[in-house]
């Protein structure tokens, strides 16, 4: 949309959050297991084509966070969480610092891994993890801190809370009970770059939209559109200026005029189960085609993180078997390794690598499912890198960038 319309958007991407009640009790009455369900969706009158939208959604709350939020006035909020608007899965990443030894690094850490998480201050909570381990986080974004734009709770009746950061006092996350179910499904999808690369799993639009009741807006032949992303099966980039829409019913329009469908788009990100998350700018995006999970990612996916162990190879061919503590900071299975290829960022599971190969200006990350990536642009991956530290039988070792050559990491 255009950006002067930006908090119009907002506050309609809230009132739905809020409006999925009303539905909530219709749609549950055709659930039988999580099913995909479909449904009639009235649309503002300000968009004529057509005159009503049917739904495909999933609607199995497996996949989707829940817990229970106390607030220091002392009540307990249970249900659905919509994290700072624009996460909402086990599987979506915490932007965030880890505070360390003293020492403040960029981290981010996916949903399933936390157990608890405990506000401190402005801007830092104390994570628990289901590891046991518990450490200090620092906001990045608007994920934690005064800046976080609110936590939803949508409660069994469909009743959403909306909170803000100064009244948590502590957040406890849990899976879903068997027999509760979510009123909006979360957007899953294969998306697909200009060069033909893809990436499956949970659809973050636009830094803002993760539910199929979610608005994607645009202008065509003078007219505004609000389509929920429920009724969409594809969109198309069409350049800096537009996308192709493409409804589940087959019908397809080109939109035009938002920062939904053109190049002040803020980017798509995907979590991918086998990977951690990619975010892909406008200009090198192909296409998004939203589908069903084979699977759905669940909380017992995640185990809270294990120590990080592998063998450092070095240039001279000498091998050290031991404890990993990359680029001097990341040593758990949870934490992220950052980097870039063909404009897409990406934040790699340290669970989900197999090697990490030095190459001429960066690394080749190669994941357990076989997919291999040229990395660039980070300490993590490049000459930056404060060099890998081997823990072997009490003793250290401290192996330069400039000496190393392979890492390959223990299951």
């Amino acid at each position: 949309m255009r950006h002067s319309r930006q908090l119009n958007e907002d506050a309609r991407n809230i009132a739905v959050i809020t409006g999925s009640a009303l539905v909530a009790a219709v749609a549950t009455l055709a659930l039988v297991n999580g099913a995909p369900v479909s449904r009639s969706h009235p649309v503002p009158a300000a968009s004529p084509w057509p005159e009503s939208y049917t739904l495909k959604q999933p609607l199995a709350g497996t996949n989707q966070l829940y817990g229970s939020v106390r607030t220091r006035d002392g009540a307990v909020h249970r249900g659905f969480l919509r994290w700072d608007r624009n996460e909402g899965s086990w599987g979506d990443l915490l932007d965030v610092s880890k505070l360390d030894r003293g020492f403040r690094g960029l981290s981010g850490i996916r949903f399933g891994h936390v157990d608890r998480i405990r506000p401190v201050g402005s801007s830092q909570a104390i994570f628990h993890l289901r590891s046991g381990q518990m450490i200090g986080m620092e906001g990045e974004s608007t994920d934690l801190g005064l800046g976080m734009r609110s936590l939803v709770v949508t409660g069994a009746k469909g009743d959403p809370t909306t909170l803000e950061w100064r009244e948590i006092r502590r957040v406890d996350f849990e899976a879903a009970p068997r027999h509760v179910r979510p009123a909006a499904g979360r957007l899953y999808g294969t998306l697909s770059t200009g060069r033909g690369a893809e990436f499956t799993g949970y659809i973050t639009w636009d830094v803002d939209e993760i539910h199929s009741t979610d608005f994607l807006d645009g202008e065509a032949d003078g007219r505004d559109y609000q389509i929920p992303f429920g009724a969409i099966s594809e969109i198309e980039q069409y350049g800096p200026v537009g996308a192709h829409v493409t409804l589940h019913t087959g019908e397809r329009i080109t939109l035009f005029g938002t920062n939904d469908v053109d190049r002040s788009n803020r980017g798509i990100t995907v979590s991918d189960p086998g990977l951690g998350q990619v975010k892909v700018p406008w200009d090198y995006l192909g296409s998004v085609r939203f589908h069903g999970a084979r699977r759905d990612q669940s909380r017992s996916d995640f185990d809270g993180g294990r120590p990080l162990r592998g063998t450092v190879i070095t240039t001279s061919g000498d091998e050290l078997s031991g404890d990993i503590r990359w680029d001097r900071d990341e040593y758990s299975s949870w934490e992220m390794l950052n980097g870039t290829s063909a404009g897409i960022e990406f934040d790699v599971e340290f669970s989900r690598i197999e090697r990490i190969v030095k190459n001429g200006t960066g690394s080749t990350v190669i994941l357990r499912d076989g997919r291999a990536y040229d990395l660039e642009g980070s300490n993590d991956v490049d000459s930056g890198n404060r060099d890998i530290l081997v823990t072997a039988g009490g003793s250290e070792y401290v192996v330069e960038w400039e000496n190393f050559r392979e890492l390959r990491l223990d299951r």
